[in-house]
């Protein structure tokens, strides 16, 4: 519903089928049919009383309320097609039509109403037992209109008849017409006791009837924003079910793929020293360069094992956590230091400010998320480059910042940089090798773990990687931030 609604919400329906309902009360006419068996029968029972007792006259006004409810039905129907043409179809229309929808039944409800009453008045008044037909319109507007709509439709009833009979009472309005001719010689009307007794009757039914219409329809109307809610999550659940088994499914055909090289690699050349092809002197070379390509195969495997674990693992975990952040980023530092020398890289680490401070973040996952970004930064930064590792601390999170002066990350790569099996076309035209799934291990432990992840990155300049992970004593929102990651290819 986009339109903001010019009446008071409180008289809008609420509850999509109580809504679905009041507007096939109007597309159906439901209403305007039933005003005309009313008057249909109305002219037929004055007829039939003309018959029966000729000497008896009851007043033309009666006649004339039925030509005036004639009338006012046919406004009704125009009013009701205009209404009937936006209301059609299986979707529910927009609030400003359900707005018009329920002001046209108000509309139809006040005026019945006053036009009972006046019949009322030339058949009897408080004498007549068709007062209980008030009752209809306020079980219509407590079952399909708020509560405060409810109210004022029988307010309206209450006021209405209670001014006719009071009125007859006190002689205000005269003359009193019978309700039957055998009933002509009744002064009940003028009896005070038989009045307030029929006004009693009428306000307990009145307002008995929308007391336990409320009631009723609020406990249905629960159930059905629960079954909705239900629906919803059914819903939601089985979309996320089809994602998952979609991208298992890619999952599975691209780590296939992406095994197939290097076993094909290891087939091809352990096919060389069995059929005797390859030269003696060449045997060194080629069982390195299978050994090569089984050590790559295994860091594949490890790493798609490390990604299945941490997506198969509980993300709350994280929040039980309580890992001290310095000791683990210091024993990845000094892991990955020869790897740094070997390559001559200035290799520096800052974990200032940060000595005491714990994460809610697995060690393990941390670990992994530290080893993972040193091992790109070293991998794809040249000799003679510069990493440096630091961590930051603020109100109630804790940042690990990995920099490198390496290649960059390109424009067109930012999309998917963080999906599974996916490297930088820069890092493929170098011929670097890699699994491709470190950076994917990353976001997932991140994300699990209510953290961000921020990247700068400039081509030919270098990447900075900054992870943020809650303080373990200001744990942030439960909420998961799905894909909370965000790219600068410009720093």
């Amino acid at each position: 519903m986009q339109s903001k609604p010019s009446l008071s919400p409180r008289i809008i329906p609420h509850g999509p089928f109580r809504v679905r309902v009041l507007l096939a009360l109007v597309r159906h006419r439901w209403f305007i049919r039933l005003r005309w068996i009313i008057a249909f029968v109305t002219v037929v029972l004055l007829l039939v009383e003309r018959l029966q007792n000729p000497e008896f006259q009851r007043p033309y006004t009666v006649a004339l309320c039925v030509g005036v409810l004639a009338v006012v039905n046919v406004i009704w129907t125009l009013i009701s097609r205009d209404l009937a043409a936006e209301t059609d179809g299986e979707a529910l229309p927009s609030q400003a039509v359900v707005r018009r929808v329920t002001a046209f039944a108000n509309a139809q409800m006040t005026m019945d109403l006053l036009i009972l009453t006046v019949i009322l008045r030339y058949s009897g008044g408080v004498e007549n037992p068709m007062a209980v037909f008030y009752l209809f319109h306020t079980l219509i507007a407590a079952l399909l209109l708020k509560p405060l709509n409810a109210l004022l439709q029988g307010s309206w009833a209450l006021l209405l008849y209670g001014g006719l009979a009071i009125g007859e009472c006190v002689g205000f309005i005269e003359p009193h017409y019978p309700f039957l001719a055998s009933t002509a010689q009744s002064q009940l009307y003028a009896d005070w006791s038989f009045v307030w007794f029929r006004l009693g009757v009428l306000a307990a039914a009145i307002f008995g009837t929308m007391y336990f219409t409320h009631q009723i329809s609020s406990r249905l109307d629960d159930q059905e924003l629960e079954l909705h809610d239900a629906n919803e999550a059914l819903r939601r659940s089985q979309t996320a079910i089809q994602d998952l088994q979609a991208r298992r499914s890619r999952f599975m055909l691209t780590a296939a793929h992406q095994l197939k090289g290097p076993l094909a690699g290891i087939e091809t050349l352990a096919a060389l020293i069995r059929d005797k092809v390859a030269a003696p002197e060449a045997l060194d070379n080629i069982v390195g360069r299978i050994i090569g390509r089984c050590q790559q195969a295994t860091v594949q495997v490890s790493e798609l094992l490390t990604l299945a674990r941490v997506q198969e693992a509980a993300p709350s975990r994280h929040r039980s956590a309580n890992t001290e952040v310095v000791p683990v980023i210091n024993k990845v530092a000094e892991a990955f230091a020869e790897q740094a020398k070997s390559k001559q890289i200035d290799f520096q680490v800052n974990l200032s400010g940060c000595e005491t401070v714990r994460a809610a973040v697995a060690a393990r996952d941390l670990e992994n998320c530290v080893s993972n970004l040193l091992d790109n930064a070293i991998k794809y930064t040249p000799e003679g480059g510069a990493v440096w590792l630091k961590t930051g601390c603020d109100a109630g999170s804790v940042s690990i910042s990995v920099k490198d002066t390496g290649m960059g990350i390109a424009e067109d790569s930012e999309d998917d940089l963080f999906d599974p099996f996916r490297r930088g076309n820069l890092a493929l035209a170098a011929n670097i090798p890699g699994s491709g799934l470190g950076l994917a291990i990353v976001r997932e432990i991140v994300e699990q773990a209510n953290g961000r992840i921020e990247v700068r990155s400039a081509v030919g300049q270098g990447s900075e990687f900054i992870l943020s992970f809650p303080q373990h004593d200001a744990l942030a929102s439960a909420v998961r931030r799905t894909r909370a990651t965000s790219l600068d290819t410009q720093a």
